[in-house]
């Protein structure tokens, strides 16, 4: 119960709608319970021949009335907590997924995509029901509970308290089920999380799936984890439904009770017929509260546990963040890059992937990075942004440390274009100007007649506005891989990072590219990530990674006349171009 606390900051923000709401179910309340007076005065009237026609019809509009008042104040009610509610389920989505952008790669190494989708649906959902009815309906209950036995014990002190006896074996009911109900319903989230991930992964990788034909053993291992799922909701649902029975049973208990002494009470003239009817009346409005408690527990233990995983998420801290030393005063970077005996080393890995990186890079100049597959050339890159942190030394960009750079100008001044893109849902011109929405077309363009890109789209039947699908499905890995150019060059950042991003790009495509990019690299500083040398020959310097250091460092041609590692690489690629060629 106490994670629901976290919610108390919402609920400040909406409380007048609340409050509102509480005062009209009060008011519905009183109307409904106002009726049985009326009633049970017609009735010990009409035994005793003393209630006339006019008082008849006077107590048939009252009763309307009330009838009608109590039904309008509870729409109203609906209207303000349901709404209040919603705006609720909105803010704290939004915080959620605010909470999840923030957070760096090692957050995303616990939390699956699966999970984190559980999460902003069904968790999100869970505090809304409780936010929603179960405060609606709980308002509901107690208001009712306190006007209905207040006029009971009014009625006859005894009668009232034979029929409530059954209270406290409904409480402890409602406690156990409910407990029960709050560990069975954690359980079925977490499933729900691997059933989401499960999926996810099969419909991304449904070309992998098909193309190794394992689409029996993908729909197989889905049968199971859906029939864990399944067995787990059942179970929840044998629980859940166990609540109503129990309360409607013990409500019944209560007529009985009351038809018992209640009618020994009107025999021995210690209450009348119409103050025995009157009970039946509170007792039959007291079955929906009563049966609602239930309910109600069920989707307080349900929130609870659903608020206590979102909390963990939002208050889950970002290893990689501004801190006090931030210099705020910097507003942008120029470009100019430099490593300082900089090291790095994953704490999963007992060995370092970097170590010793000793390296400048002029503004305005271009570096390429190669070496062997797991060398660390990504890491390396992936330090500037601080998407990683260096485990030792330090990177300055213009002389300043990049721990005392804003994450937001540090970032934004980067652009960096990964081996395999991501593309999103939309168009391709949105796609290009994802990084900067307010890019006018003709921008557009010619950021992707940079990319070399522009004759393949309007080739297209749409030409920019045609939908790549999902993670660009449509076009190929040559197109997306150019879109993703064509998106970090509209920014113009002052440092651009190719990370072996023209590897799915023929060899004459590559140097269009390329010479187009020389045609700007002098305005920003430029850094090449490949495994082809042909990508990187043109540079200012080339660096050569091997066993977590800068093995080689030069131009194409000294590197070459040193006949080290490069120049190995550089004549085995000009053998298997020979031997592709023959």
């Amino acid at each position: 119960m106490r994670e629901l606390l976290r919610l108390l900051p919402y609920f400040k923000k909406y409380r007048f709608r609340f409050i509102l709401g509480i005062v009209f179910v009060t008011i519905s309340n009183y109307c409904s319970t106002a009726i049985p007076p009326v009633v049970g005065s017609i009735i010990d009237g009409l035994r005793h021949s003393t209630i006339t026609n006019d008082i008849i019809t006077i107590s048939i509009f009252k009763i309307l009335l009330l009838t009608a008042g109590s039904g309008a104040f509870m729409m109203f009610t609906r209207y303000a907590i349901i709404k209040g509610s919603r705006l609720i389920e909105y803010d704290v989505r939004n915080d959620l997924l605010r909470a999840i952008e923030k957070q760096n790669v090692v957050f995303f190494h616990e939390y699956s995509t699966g999970s984190l989708m559980a999460h902003t649906t069904n968790d999100v959902s869970a505090v809304r029901e409780f936010i929603g009815p179960a405060i609606m309906y709980t308002a509901n209950t107690l208001t009712t509970f306190i006007f209905a036995i207040s006029l009971m014990i009014q009625l006859n002190m005894s009668i009232t308290l034979v029929g409530l006896l059954p209270l406290p074996i409904m409480a402890y009911a409602t406690y156990a089920i409910g407990r029960k109900v709050h560990f069975a319903f954690k359980e079925v989230q977490e499933q729900f999380g691997v059933l989401t991930t499960q999926v996810q992964e099969a419909l991304s990788g449904v070309r992998v799936v098909r193309a190794y034909s394992r689409e029996d053993y993908e729909r197989q291992d889905f049968n199971e984890y859906s029939k864990t799922y399944s067995s787990k909701n059942l179970h929840l649902a044998k629980l859940q439904s166990l609540s109503m029975p129990a309360m409607m049973i013990l409500v019944g208990l209560s007529n009985v009770l009351v038809l018992g002494y209640g009618g020994m009470q009107v025999m021995n003239g210690r209450a009348s017929l119409g103050d025995l009817s009157q009970f039946f009346i509170y007792l039959n409005q007291l079955i929906w509260p009563v049966a609602a408690i239930g309910w109600v527990t069920n989707l307080v233990q349900r929130a609870s546990a659903s608020t206590a995983r979102l909390g963990k998420i939002m208050e889950y801290q970002p290893d990689i963040h501004d801190n006090i030393k931030t210099n705020y005063s910097i507003e942008s970077i120029q470009g100019s890059i430099e490593f300082r005996r900089v090291a790095f080393q994953y704490k999963s890995r007992l060995t370092p992937v970097l170590s010793d990186i000793n390296l400048i890079i002029p503004k305005g100049n271009s570096l390429g990075i190669v070496g062997a597959t797991g060398n660390g050339k990504s890491t390396l890159v992936n330090l500037l942004p601080r998407l990683h942190e260096a485990s030792g030394g330090e990177i300055l960009i213009d002389g300043n440390s990049i721990q005392h750079i804003p994450l937001q100008v540090l970032r934004s001044s980067i652009g960096i274009v990964q081996q395999e893109p991501f593309l999103f849902s939309m168009s391709i011109a949105d796609n290009i100007r994802f990084g900067k929405p307010d890019a006018t077309m003709e921008e557009v363009i010619e950021a992707a007649k940079l990319a070399a890109l522009h004759e393949d789209i309007i080739g297209l039947n749409n030409g920019y506005e045609t939908l790549v699908g999902e993670r660009g499905i449509t076009l190929s890995g040559g197109q997306k891989q150019r879109t993703a150019i064509a998106r970090a060059l509209l920014r113009k950042p002052q440092i651009l990072i190719l990370d072996d991003a023209l590897s799915a790009v023929d060899t004459a495509t590559e140097d269009m590219i390329l010479g187009r990019l020389r045609q700007i690299m002098h305005e920003q500083t430029t850094i090449l990530i490949a495994h082809r040398l042909s990508t990187v020959k043109n540079c200012d310097m080339i660096i050569v990674l091997d066993t977590t250091t800068i093995a080689e460092r030069g131009t194409h041609a000294e590197l070459l006349q040193k006949n080290g590692i490069y120049a190995e690489m550089y004549e085995r690629q000009l053998l298997e171009e020979e031997i592709v060629q023959y």
